[in-house]
């Protein structure tokens, strides 16, 4: 493949939503470029219509068949799940009759009926505000331009281009569907060291997929499609949200630097892995990973992890028509527990809002939905608030995560607390099933500790009353940032205000710290501040002893960990918190990193 630059040098923006950088040359993947046929038919030609809609629901629907049966090394699990969904959609009956009714009274071929059918479904969700739902309906996308690339023949083209790279490759694409992400995952001979998508956020299938495999991966890029070109050298930083396209020679070869430093220094701290993160005047922190599915926890315990500090449990009930029962819940809680063998895994009760997890009849069939429609869900009936309210729904899960526990480390974490009439309540329900486990004459742990997520304003400011409810806290800094600086960190337009090293952001972390220790309370961090090498000595400095994160981020943080002493953390952490602007904190940290080596290993 030619190395000249095709275009000129642009810089673009995104949402990072893995950790890494990646160097390669584009493949541009370009589904809104499908060209739908658009032509009347006859009424002796209705028949033969609805028959090639037949056909081709029938050929996606074994393709993804194959793709469940083949399940690809490197693809969780839960991936399963994902294709189940999406061949249900495939197979939808009221989408298969509606096509139809189109075809015979407009007499229109099957693929403008499809795109009429598409454009009705979608006027249902115009209103709606809530990323996760927005995110559902462009499943609904995937599956319709699926069928449509089926009976027009540009699946194969598509695939054929993607397929054909010979080296690293940058996949540049409006959006992927999981079916999309799968289907590159099959393909070991395709070198995809990076994803960059028009569309997504930190909830989209990109976005948990490419953590999981390891993947650097920018969403939510305005334009890449248009801008980016085929074969056009792409640099992605999936830590910051940047894309270089067309970098200069003098880019390129500081660009390679990183490349291979990047794979020595992985090479090398996997060999470290089981060198304790410990200070060079012997303060010890834990390492822990923030885990959203069962499957490849062999790779987080390679990378180091000394736990999980965080499953997102919401997962397993992330685009179901049906709720996982108890059973299903603990077998994988049970799995989970048992290949982190032995080690402490904390399990974060469902963290979703009432309109997020399943569609309208199936909410109506399994549980109470609450509004069906919130203005602003991010202050909605989301997180601990959504449990409560549905209480079959939280003991189901409560006793599954007892049941599991049976004779292991796991602890229960309430999230998005906000009042200590929500650990009361909590607490009530835990106790009412351990009640039902002792009456049924089942196996469970009885001494699960309940503890809290400390991401709202006011929980930090009631920390101490909360905690004196609670047996320990972890800072979801997350969402301490989002909701302390009112930014959606998910939109590219306000992305960049939505800062770790405000100092506010900053006084509150020590504040909850303060108020934990008061209390003799283990605190830890389980945002994604927590793996940020830069921000290891402020943790350091305030005495935080576990820090949970991105598995990849592990090797990365203990390496600094270890080449810190804590008394000069906790030196500079003071300045830190008395500093009066970002620019100010980031100064100080670059700082203490670069300058004051000395007095760090001195």
């Amino acid at each position: 493949m030619s190395e000249k630059l095709v275009s000129q040098r642009q810089e673009l923006r995104g949402v990072g939503v893995s950790s890494g950088i990646g160097f390669g040359h584009a493949r541009v993947m370009q589904t809104s470029s499908l060209q739908v046929p658009r032509y009347s038919v006859t009424a002796e030609d209705v028949d033969k219509e609805i028959g090639r809609l037949k056909k081709a629901v029938g050929s996606v629907s074994r393709e993804l068949d194959q793709m469940n049966r083949r399940s690809p090394k490197k693809a969780p699990k839960e991936v399963k799940t994902f294709l189940e969904v999406f061949k249900l959609l495939v197979n939808d009956s009221t989408m298969f009759e509606d096509v139809s009714d189109l075809i015979e009274s407009q007499l229109i071929n099957v693929e403008w009926a499809l795109q009429k059918h598409l454009e009705d479904t979608l006027k249902l969700f115009d209103n709606l505000t809530d990323a996760y739902l927005a995110e559902r309906s462009d499943d609904i996308v995937h599956v319709i331009r699926r069928l449509q690339e089926e009976l027009t023949g540009e699946r194969r083209k598509i695939q054929e281009k993607v397929r054909n790279a010979q080296s690293e490759v940058i996949l540049v694409t409006n959006d992927l569907s999981i079916a999309d992400v799968i289907w590159l995952t099959e393909y070991e001979e395709l070198d995809l060291v990076g994803i960059v998508t028009e569309k997504g956020g930190p909830t989209s299938h990109t976005a948990l997929l490419s953590q999981t495999l390891f993947i650097p991966a920018v969403v939510g890029v305005a334009g890449a499609v248009s801008v980016i070109k085929n074969n056009d050298r792409i640099f992605v930083d999936s830590n910051s949200g940047q894309i270089i396209c067309n970098p200069t020679a003098a880019e390129i070869k500081e660009i390679e630097r990183n490349v291979k430093a990047q794979e020595k220094k992985y090479s090398q701290l996997y060999r470290a892995r089981r060198r304790a993160a410990e200070t060079k005047d012997k303060f010890r922190v834990t390492l822990k990973a923030n885990v959203a599915m069962v499957s490849g926890l062999d790779e987080i315990l390679h990378l180091g992890a000394q736990g999980v500090g965080l499953f997102r449990s919401e997962y397993l009930f992330m685009g179901r028509d049906n709720l996982p029962d108890e059973r299903e819940q603990m077998e994988s809680y049970r799995e989970l527990i048992d290949t982190m063998a032995g080690r402490p895994v904390t399990i974060r009760t469902i963290d979703v809002g009432g309109d997020k997890l399943l569609n309208a009849e199936a909410r109506k069939r399994n549980y109470f939905s609450g509004a069906e429609k919130e203005d602003n869900p991010a202050l909605g009936l989301r997180a601990i608030r959504f449990t409560l309210a549905n209480p079959n729904l939280f003991i189901t899960q409560i006793r599954a995560i007892l049941r599991a526990a049976y004779g292991a480390d796991v602890r229960i974490m309430l999230p998005m607390i906000s009042s200590l009439q929500e650990i009361r309540e909590a607490k009530r329900y835990v106790e009412l099933a351990k009640t039902q486990l002792r009456e049924e004459k089942l196996d469970f742990n009885d001494t699960v500790p309940v503890g809290i997520m400390i991401e709202l304003p006011a929980a930090v400011i009631c920390a101490e009353e909360l905690l004196a409810e609670a047996d320990f806290a972890s800072l979801g800094t997350n969402d301490l940032i989002q909701y302390t600086l009112g930014v959606d960190r998910g939109n590219p337009s306000v992305a960049p205000l939505y800062d770790e090293c405000h100092p506010a952001v900053l006084r509150l972390i020590r504040a909850a710290t303060k108020a934990a220790q008061k209390q003799d309370k283990p605190i830890s961090i389980c945002g994604e501040m927590g793996g940020r090498r830069e921000m290891v000595p402020f943790f350091l400095g305030l005495g935080i002893n576990e820090l949970s994160m991105v598995p990849m981020q592990i090797p990365i943080v203990k390496e600094m960990i270890r080449s810190l002493k804590r008394s000069s953390c906790q030196r500079l952490t003071l300045k830190l918190v008395k500093s009066r602007d970002s620019e100010e904190v980031r100064k100080l940290l670059e700082q203490f990193t670069e300058k004051g080596a000395e007095e760090n290993v001195g």
